[in-house]
């Protein structure tokens, strides 16, 4: 039987006849008010399952398929994935994922009978309760199991969304949410969320207004209310693991990213460390944490063990099983050192462009099942398969981070429609973000004959043909951009190593309007090669024009 509570109709029982295999319900989080999201409108097994805001979208919408003896799975209406107990764990705080229905019994739940209409969701093999996560209150808290204690953190409102039995011409129904948008398109996927996808229109990475970072010293992060520190990591990956094991590097290993800081420091301390260091940045001597952006740039060394180097290299190397698993082990053991942290990982600046030119993604070969069987067994074994594989390994083992594809986008004047078609291919909308390196260079570098003599500089015209891409690419797939590797140069200054002339600064912060309503999330700072200007040699031009931005309240997120 139900219970009329206000206009929504909700579970009163948990019987086998409280709920309707044919109705697709939300499931709204009695302690919080967010409901049960299928993050990102992901739809690969392992995905993540998170709490956000209420949207109306088929990602929110479950249906309960009765698996016998008073238990049911819990299918997403978006992915067509059951609510899982990832890897049948019985460990108090293990994650709860989507995954494609096998009804195992962990895949199986029990509705147990709280108050006020409430009901608890216990996992038939592990015996505990689906909860978020601490109890939190913000968009994208984790979904876990954890021993079933009644808190209100674990307590389920299962309301109606809509009739399944139509599944053209849904008809709302008492306590329905809005009309769900299409996959790609949707509010809740063109900002991504603290921790990862899903939901809100006008937040990212747990900021309502463009954030401001970039590459620079702690002196320089310290002197200016910074947001994020951007770090590149970029080497060959590890001959064996064996390296990820060892308790300390080894001298003979500090070509590889992971032992960069030294044969008296752990395996992987250059991320581990540097996450927790931003994280202790100040401003005005008090508490000013940041957030780390790292670029995954390790496709480009792949490429050089597959003996051809920058772009043919890359692709070859992805088509290699031998060279593809040591890129997949570094890469997850990469991610497990971000672990639990809000991070953001952009990945594979250039590589996408490569894949571009050789046509279709989905007929570029790449071995990844073969690769990595145990995250990917089941993805195509396409640049696409590959795209889709690296990010949900994030998921997996980085929960709270954000990844990003990049754009390399080289024809993008010409063909941004063309842009759009191959990242919806490529698998853009599984991702958090875009990101777009707006010059590796100053513009007065590559003004100097000997660097080429061609002119970088900005235009109002060029700048809303830049940000007319950047709006058009961030609307195509669902996602905001955010800028990456912007030239630090100034007006003033005399276009000498390390003080070239760039307006980009400037015009950045004089239209932060613009540069919001293009869906630009993020605006990341930093010299692309050394005789760069830097945040250092600009004489203060970017810190006082951040100090300025704080303090006029920001540019809130379109």
């Amino acid at each position: 039987m139900a219970v009329v509570a206000g206009s929504a109709v909700v579970v009163g029982s948990a019987s086998a006849g409280t709920v309707d295999p044919k109705t697709w319900y939300v499931l709204v989080n009695r302690d919080s008010g967010k409901v049960l999201d299928d993050r990102a409108y992901a739809k690969n097994d392992g995905a993540a399952v998170v709490q956000w805001s209420r949207t109306g979208g088929a990602n929110q919408q479950w249906r309960f398929i009765d698996a016998g003896d008073g238990y049911y799975r819990l299918q997403n209406r978006n992915s067509g994935k059951v609510l899982d107990d990832r890897n049948w764990s019985k460990t108090a705080g293990s994650d709860i994922v989507q995954w494609s229905d096998l009804n195992g019994a962990n895949q199986q739940f029990k509705l147990a009978r709280s108050s006020d209409g409430y009901v608890r969701l216990l996992n038939r093999f592990s015996g505990m309760a689906v909860e978020v996560r601490d109890a939190a209150k913000t968009d994208g808290g984790d979904v876990v199991q954890y021993h079933d204690r009644g808190g209100a953190n674990q307590q389920w409102q299962l309301v109606p969304a809509r009739s399944a039995g139509n599944a053209g011409t849904l008809t709302a129904t008492a306590g329905s949410v809005p009309t769900s948008h299409p996959s790609g398109a949707t509010p809740s996927s063109m900002s991504s969320p603290t921790a990862g996808g899903g939901g809100s229109t006008t937040r990212f990475m747990g900021s309502g207004t463009v954030l401001i970072g970039g590459s620079m010293t702690d002196a320089s992060a310290n002197a200016a209310p910074f947001d994020v520190r951007y770090a590149y990591v970029h080497s060959r990956p590890a001959p064996s693991s064996a390296y990820y094991a060892a308790p300390l590097c080894q001298a003979a290993w500090t070509n590889w990213w992971g032992c960069w800081s030294g044969s008296t420091t752990a395996p992987g301390a250059y991320v581990t460390w540097s996450d927790a260091h931003v994280a202790q940045a100040t401003y005005k001597g008090g508490p000013r944490p940041q957030k780390s952006f790292w670029t995954w740039y390790s496709l480009r060394d792949l490429g050089d063990l597959a003996g051809s180097g920058d772009g043919p290299g890359e692709v070859k190397a992805i088509n290699r099983v031998d060279l593809l698993t040591l890129y997949m082990n570094d890469y997850r053991f990469f991610l497990q050192k971000i672990g639990n942290s809000h991070d953001m990982i952009d990945l594979e600046p250039d590589f996408w462009g490569y894949v571009r030119s050789l046509g279709n993604p989905h007929q570029v070969a790449a071995q990844v099942s073969g690769a990595n069987p145990t995250d990917c067994g089941s993805q195509e074994n396409s640049a696409a398969g590959l795209t889709r594989c690296l990010i949900a390994m994030a998921r997996t083992y980085a929960p709270n981070a954000t990844v990003g594809m990049h754009l390399s986008c080289w024809d993008w004047p010409d063909n941004t429609q063309g842009c759009a078609k191959d990242y919806a291919s490529l698998g853009a909308r599984n991702a958090d973000f875009l990101v777009a390196d707006v010059s590796d260079r100053d513009a007065g570098w590559y003004a100097q004959p000997a660097h080429g003599g061609h002119d970088d500089f900005w235009t109002d015209r060029k700048a809303a043909a830049s940000l007319g891409f950047y709006k058009t690419m961030a609307e195509s797939v669902g996602k905001p951009v955010v800028l990456w590797q912007i030239p630090v140069g100034n007006m003033a200054q005399n276009n000498t190593l390390n003080h070239y002339k760039d307006d980009k600064v400037d015009w950045l912060f004089s239209h932060m309007d613009q540069v919001a309503k293009a869906h630009i999330a993020g605006l990341l700072f930093g010299a692309g090669q050394q005789e760069q200007t830097s945040i250092e040699t600009d004489g203060g031009n970017l810190i006082g024009k951040t100090i300025a931005y704080h303090n006029s309240g920001g540019a809130a997120l379109k």
